[in-house]
């Protein structure tokens, strides 16, 4: 009972990590989105310095072409951390949450949900800073770890 009380107390540390980890990435893609003009038209109001907003970006005026390839490359790149993280953190989540009653080793548990948790910041951190082979190594932790979790769910439940 103490192990399980231990875990039910660190999971909730993880979960708050990733969740501020999802709102940094939708917050970034609402600021990428001003800057490349990609908010609905009313939000000009909102940003009167950030120009023209016309959801798609096609209307607002930039200094440069290379500034505006620049405003909509960092959107595009906001926009696939997002993607990546709907792809996996809700299912990390599950796995995390889901195997907590039934986990074989305690210590693995908490180790592979910090681990998780680690691997989708460094994979977010790195995806947003351009590097390589960094932003790999943050997915694969992630995804090692979820895979873990679950592996370690499963072994405890047959072993109930």
């Amino acid at each position: 009972m103490d192990a399980l009380l231990t875990l039910s107390k660190t999971n909730p540390h993880k979960s708050t990590v990733l969740l501020l980890k999802m709102n940094y990435s939708n917050m970034m893609t609402g600021y990428h989105r001003i800057s490349a003009g990609g908010r609905p038209p009313e939000d000009a109001k909102l940003f009167p310095k950030s120009g023209v907003q016309d959801f798609s970006g096609d209307s607002k005026v930039f200094k440069t072409p290379e500034k505006e390839k620049l405003m909509k490359a960092k959107l595009t790149r906001a926009l696939r951390i997002v993607a990546n993280d709907l792809e996996n953190i809700p299912i990390g989540l599950i796995t995390i949450w889901g195997s907590l009653f039934c986990c074989y080793s305690v210590n693995a548990h908490m180790a592979c949900a910090a681990g998780f948790a680690l691997g989708r910041v460094l994979h977010t951190v790195s995806y947003e800073l351009e590097l390589q082979p960094h932003r790999a190594i943050g997915w694969g932790i992630g995804i090692s770890t979820s895979c873990l979790l679950a592996c370690n769910g499963v072994v405890g439940a047959l072993l109930l």
